[in-house]
């Protein structure tokens, strides 16, 4: 069996109102979600990815556990309608497309990119803490993260 990991879950938002939610190992970014609260009351889910080496890790599911925290926060500002767009790269089509279905979202549309819906997100309880960051410190990480090879970023 995996020994668990010490992950510390942040949240953030930018000046332009883009939120993100970052998992650190030992002060290394290794996944983050970057969504926007739109003013129609809806959520637009822009991107969730995990580095490569800790997808798939039973013990762990950072990539849940960075959804579980967008859907809190969701639920905390009344938005009851989630919709995002994966286009694929990294991982298999069919991996993603079980990614979210695990996660309790409806495959809209698949064809070059594959849309996906969530109405209605529950509050989950968490068995850890979510830090706020300041975004200066979290986007200097972020730039770090993203000069990674491309093929890492997908989820």
């Amino acid at each position: 069996m995996e020994n668990k990991l010490n992950i510390k879950y942040v949240k953030t938002k930018s000046h332009d109102n883009q939120c993100y939610i970052g998992a650190f190992l030992e002060n290394q970014l290794i996944g983050f979600l970057r969504y926007k609260f739109n003013n129609g009351g809806n959520a637009w889910l822009y991107f969730v990815g995990v580095k490569r080496e800790y997808r798939h890790l039973k013990n762990e599911q950072i990539g849940s556990s960075l959804m579980r925290i967008f859907e809190n926060e969701c639920h905390r500002c009344r938005i009851w309608d989630i919709e995002g767009k994966y286009w694929p790269k990294g991982e298999e089509g069919d991996v993603v497309k079980r990614f979210y279905l695990r996660n309790g979202y409806q495959i809209i549309r698949e064809d070059y990119d594959l849309l996906v819906s969530k109405q209605n997100p529950k509050k989950y309880d968490l068995s850890f803490d979510v830090e706020d960051m300041e975004y200066e410190k979290f986007e200097l990480i972020l730039n770090d993260y993203l000069n990674i090879d491309e093929d890492e970023l997908a989820n």
